[in-house]
């Protein structure tokens, strides 16, 4: 979904973008006492390949009374570099693609859709099709992942076994459709570098089948076993006013106003989104015709061309349902097409308080769950 938002001069535009990114600081409270007050502070140097977040809980006891983020350095200026770059769609697409690695399909989306409105490119309705597909894939993969990664978390090797290897899966059907595992390349301005063909589609088809029955099952045992479900209820909760009030977007908002908020039941919002990606998969794979095409529906017609270059200044807002939740590019043209300022938005950027919050009351031990229950990015964040 793309927007246009036009300005009379360069300090109107200059000042939107500016106010497009809301950052939430580290909460302030006033130092616990007591002899069984202490703090612990864990990172910014990680184990293996974590990234560098600091985090500083006030305990007193193992309860911890708050708990403060701090995200480390991982700035590699990719807006700034994109606006470099303007002219070399080849290279613009692939910085958007490196700011999150997991998130690639969906920021080569935003991007290309961003460039598609200011050159009032039209993509064919197949090609969306498959945009629509790369992004559920990616999807799935990712919640996939941290759903074993979160039985990990508590011990349980079957499902992370399980899930660790059908992640892979879903990786490598994507890179049966683009060549890359992780979708890169694949959308580009005006189309894709994908193909899909009958023989491609038959075996999608049957590979996501026959996968489909292992993650049931994998899934199954673990929101069945009481051991995990006793550290998942109850555990890391988030409400519902809270989520609302600190802006709280994709899995961690829906888990908070449809769900209880805890890590269960974030855990659910991601196996009812791998229910509501398999269905969008088999639907478009149903889609297509004999022939090759694609049947027309609602809401498939071609871009419109917005006319920005009949404004001293335009801002083209591209919005995409990644599987954090939305991720939005914001791009400034000046009236000849020139991109002035580019802007990301990672969902990561809204809710990492909600694990501030999420942490507040609970014991110490169980901060490696309600973080994973959340999984969010640093470099999305920090550019």
């Amino acid at each position: 979904m793309t927007e246009i938002k036009t300005f009379a001069t360069a300090e109107e535009a200059k000042a939107f973008m500016a106010s497009f990114h809301r950052y939430t600081d580290p909460a302030s409270v006033s130092p616990l006492k007591g002899e069984a007050a202490h703090e612990v502070a864990v990172g910014p140097v990680h184990a293996g390949v974590i990234e560098p977040g600091h985090f500083r809980f006030q305990c007193m006891g193992e309860d911890v009374y708050n708990l403060q983020i701090f995200l480390g350095y991982q700035h590699r200026g990719v807006e700034e570099e994109i606006v470099r770059a303007d002219g070399n769609l080849v290279r613009q697409v692939a910085l958007a693609e490196t700011c999150a690695g997991d998130t690639s399909i969906a920021a080569a989306t935003c991007f290309s859709e961003i460039i598609e409105t200011r050159d009032g490119l039209q993509t064919s309705a197949g090609d969306r099709k498959i945009r629509e597909l790369l992004l559920e894939l990616e999807r799935i993969a990712n919640h996939v992942g941290d759903l074993g990664a979160l039985a990990g978390d508590v011990a349980f090797l079957p499902t992370a076994s399980f899930c660790g290897r059908i992640r892979g899966e879903y990786l490598n059907m994507t890179a049966l459709l683009c060549g890359n595992r992780f979708g890169r390349h694949a959308v580009v301005p005006g189309g894709l570098r994908a193909t899909f063909n009958g023989k491609k589609e038959s075996q999608l088809k049957d590979w996501i089948s026959r996968v489909k029955k292992d993650l049931d099952g994998a899934l199954k045992l673990m929101f069945e076993e009481p051991t995990v479900l006793e550290r998942f209820e109850g555990t890391g909760v988030v409400s519902k006013e809270v989520a609302e009030e600190i802006g709280l977007v994709g899995v961690a908002r829906r888990a908070s106003v449809e769900l209880k908020g805890d890590v269960l039941s974030r855990a659910t919002i991601r196996r009812l989104e791998i229910e509501e990606a398999h269905k969008k998969v088999f639907a478009i794979l149903e889609c297509k015709m004999e022939t090759g095409e694609w049947r027309m529906q609602e809401n498939t017609s071609s871009h419109s061309s917005f006319p920005i270059h009949q404004t001293p200044f335009a801002c083209v807002v591209a919005t995409t349902q990644a599987w954090r939740g939305p991720l939005v590019h914001a791009a400034l043209f000046d009236a000849d097409g020139k991109m002035l300022r580019y802007k990301i938005v990672d969902p990561s950027a809204h809710n990492w308080q909600g694990l501030a919050y999420a942490l507040r009351g609970e014991q110490i031990s169980n901060f490696p769950i309600c973080n994973k229950s959340f999984n969010l990015s640093y470099c999305g964040t920090d550019r």
